[in-house]
């Protein structure tokens, strides 16, 4: 499985491939492949350098 992250709102899901609109906020986006390929992150989950947060972003995870 892999891990996205919406353009969007910043919420991280697992699922097979991107979905036509986000299950958080409902919007057709883009999704970010955020999952973790390097042994840095240990390889399992999605790579929390590639999800963090911008600046003034909420938290949606």
């Amino acid at each position: 499985m892999t891990w996205w992250k919406c353009s969007n709102c910043g919420y991280v899901f697992e699922a097979e491939k991107p979905p036509e609109k986000c299950p958080n906020c409902g919007e057709i986006c883009t999704f970010y492949d955020v999952t973790c390929y390097t042994p840095e992150c240990g390889c399992q989950g999605y790579d929390p350098k590639l999800v963090a947060r911008r600046p003034n972003e909420e938290s949606r995870f």
